[in-house]
């Protein structure tokens, strides 16, 4: 993955505060780990003696943002923690530099890297060689010479901040700790009161999962729903997942966490176009992955989940054709196990393809005894060099059932908890730490303890549509484990 310096700076108003702000702004970034982080530094403001003194530090991020995606996130953290940019130089709630890039070198007149003034800043290059001993800042200078050249400016560590970054941390994860604790007892409280279920799908964080009554996957928690007798569900998932349980119970009210949860991938397909694509193949059978909107599973004939897909098509007329949406990589992997041709949809789901047959690879190098268990929404390569693939639930069943000790788990993350907490004498890495669906993040408790107090958002579906869905959703409850 490649590998980003920042600079980080700041003098004005809370400064280690706006540092600390800023980093943990960076480490959140989609598809982006936050990797080092150096000591915080003291520097006088250069060449402005009536200015405060700075607060400066370097930090490594990885990312597979491009340098121009990351320098609009740095520019957009900036502006939210109050950075004007009407002078190029002056005082600064926080400054945000990018200084160096994979080894490679990029000049344009928005970004040039390396930083074209890093060689003179002993305050970028301070902490810079405290966290990357050795690195070139430019083609044949290493930090080191490049510092011994700088000798200036007056920087020091900033004893007052020793440890700051995980100080800081350790008093966010306690704050979480507490007000988790909180929380969770509130909507349990919540929960009883109004005859409410909680259900939460195998991604969803882990506290989510913990307070949850039901914990599964797509189809196990569909058949929760239509099972269960409480006056409101809360579905703690995304919105496909709500509205297969309101199409399930419609007398049931539905409540979903986070409305702007979505499934990337059920929206690659809409009703319109598999109307077209039915149109040129009359005769054919559709078969819907659970992944959908309610209005495509409405003009399909059978939905399934990753967990009964191959019964589902197993089940079907041998001389029938059958269309399949909207994930390519579960259709191919259903061609491989049955034989049946099928016309796939050409749709995927975004975290699951960020896992490279490359990841596989290494993971395995690494964990040399482990046994490999992908999702069959990955990428085939990656699938051919599994020793199993299967649904979350197979997941649960195959790792509880072989003699292996070890596995590595080619999913979601989120399923890692799942698997710890059902299994904890066995030990799970993940393939890579890049499989995280951010959608399936955006429950909390706050907000789940929200909606169950005004029972809102309520997930509806149209009775039409409902009732015409309703059918292939039932044939998919029914059919395999």
């Amino acid at each position: 993955m490649p590998v980003f310096y920042l600079s980080l700076g700041s003098n004005q108003g809370e400064s280690l505060g706006l540092l600390a702000a800023a980093a943990e702004a960076l480490s959140q970034l989609p598809c982006t780990r936050l990797c080092a982080v150096s000591s915080v530094y003291l520097t006088a403001a250069q060449d402005l003696e009536s200015q405060p003194d700075f607060l400066n530090a370097v930090v490594r991020i990885d990312s597979e943002l491009s340098p121009f995606e990351l320098l609009e996130h740095t520019q957009l953290i900036e502006k939210g923690l109050g950075r004007l940019r009407s002078t190029r130089f002056g005082p600064r709630t926080v400054d945000i530099d990018l200084v160096w890039y994979d080894g490679l070198d990029i000049s344009l007149p928005s970004l040039t890297l390396p930083h074209p003034r890093m060689q003179g800043r002993r305050f970028v290059l301070e902490p810079l060689a405290e966290i990357a001993p050795g690195l070139e800042v430019v083609p044949g200078l290493p930090v080191e010479r490049a510092l011994s050249l700088v000798e200036h400016q007056r920087v020091s560590v900033y004893t007052r901040a020793k440890g700051w970054w995980t100080s800081m941390q350790q008093s966010k994860e306690a704050r979480q700790v507490v007000d988790r604790s909180a929380l969770s007892g509130e909507l349990r409280r919540l929960a009883q009161e109004k005859n409410a279920v909680i259900l939460a799908h195998n991604y969803q964080r882990p506290e989510i999962q913990d307070v949850a009554d039901i914990v599964g996957d797509s189809l196990g928690l569909a058949r929760a729903a239509a099972a269960s007798k409480a006056r409101i569900i809360l579905f703690c998932g995304v919105d496909f997942m709500a509205e297969t349980a309101a199409i399930l119970a419609p007398d049931r009210k539905v409540l979903m966490p986070e409305a702007k949860a979505c499934c990337p991938m059920a929206e690659m397909v809409d009703p319109h176009d598999l109307r077209a694509l039915k149109a040129e193949h009359p005769g054919a059978l559709v078969v819907s992955y659970v992944n959908t909107s309610a209005a495509v599973k409405a003009e399909s004939d059978l939905c399934c989940t990753s967990a009964n897909a191959v019964q589902v098509v197993q089940s079907l007329p041998t001389d029938r054709e059958i269309i399949f949406t909207p994930d390519r990589n579960l259709g191919g992997w259903i061609i491989k196990q049955t034989g049946r041709p099928m016309l796939l949809w050409e749709g995927f789901c975004p975290t699951h393809e960020l896992i490279e047959l490359e990841d596989a690879l290494t993971a395995k190098r690494e964990h040399p005894g482990a046994k490999l268990v992908v999702h069959p929404e990955c990428r085939s390569e990656v699938s051919d060099v599994a020793d199993a693939v299967e649904s979350t639930s197979g997941m649960l069943r195959f790792c509880k059932e072989d003699e292996a000790e070890e596995f590595i788990i080619g999913t979601e993350s989120g399923m890692i908890y799942r698997l710890q907490q059902d299994i904890p004498g066995k030990t799970f890495h993940a393939v890579t730490d890049m499989a995280v669906c951010p959608n399936m993040k955006l429950t909390t408790l706050e907000k789940a303890a929200r909606a169950l107090e005004q029972e809102e958002p309520v997930i509806s579906v149209p009775e039409d549509i409902r009732l015409a869905a309703l059918r292939a959703v039932e044939r998919m409850v029914a059919i395999g484990r």
